[in-house]
């Protein structure tokens, strides 16, 4: 885990539990947005703007909350404008590892990459990432945003589906609530939970 920007122990799968012993998942620390014209989208405080080979995406294949990105990239046709790198498909001691240095940053590990865009991060180094080359930072570690973003963000370079119309995102909204919650997390709480009770 990466304490002020530093690696202080082996990799764990519980950064937080609550007062019941029950898993806390840890907030995603950027939450910046690609948009068609670099302002800011609904949950950053900085824009950035849309542009083919500025961004790169880098994942775990056995992650589904990456995967989820994977696939929205590829429905999208982004495959050409967002490059991408994929680490190995096991947790180290200092978390995810890439196979060969990051083409990108000549990083060996994930937590590179994180204190690259923030020298004094704390927390663990998760995947996705959606990482500006320009700026050299990353735009955001929230599937679900990048996910949002791969959908509209990236405007006339993007194609495909439309994966949330207009028409459907209130149910959409409810029942990835639902999902979320019971399901998608729910296995995380019992899994990880560090008492019987939790």
């Amino acid at each position: 885990m990466l304490i002020d920007g530093k690696w202080t122990e082996d990799w764990q799968p519980v950064q937080a539990t609550d007062a019941k012993g029950g898993f806390v998942r840890q907030t995603s620390t950027f939450r910046n947005w690609v948009t068609p014209d670099g302002s800011a989208g609904p949950s950053g405080t900085d824009g950035f703007k849309a542009e083919p080979g500025r961004y790169h995406l880098y994942v775990a294949l056995i992650c589904p909350w990456a995967s989820r990105t994977l696939i929205a990239r590829k429905l999208k046709g982004l495959e050409d404008v967002v490059s991408l790198s994929i680490v190995e498909p096991e947790l180290g001691a200092q978390g995810w590892r890439f196979a060969s240095p990051d083409p990108v940053n000549g990083a060996t590990w994930l937590h590179e990459i994180y204190t690259r865009a923030d020298p004094h991060v704390s927390g663990r180094a998760t995947v996705p990432v959606l990482w500006d080359k320009q700026r050299g930072t990353i735009v955001n570690n929230e599937s679900a945003e990048i996910l949002r973003m791969f959908n509209s963000g990236f405007g006339s370079l993007a194609s495909g589906p439309d994966l949330y119309p207009e028409p459907l995102r209130a149910g959409i909204d409810t029942l990835n609530d639902l999902i979320y919650r019971r399901l998608n997390n729910g296995v995380y709480r019992a899994g990880f939970a560090t008492t019987q009770i939790a």
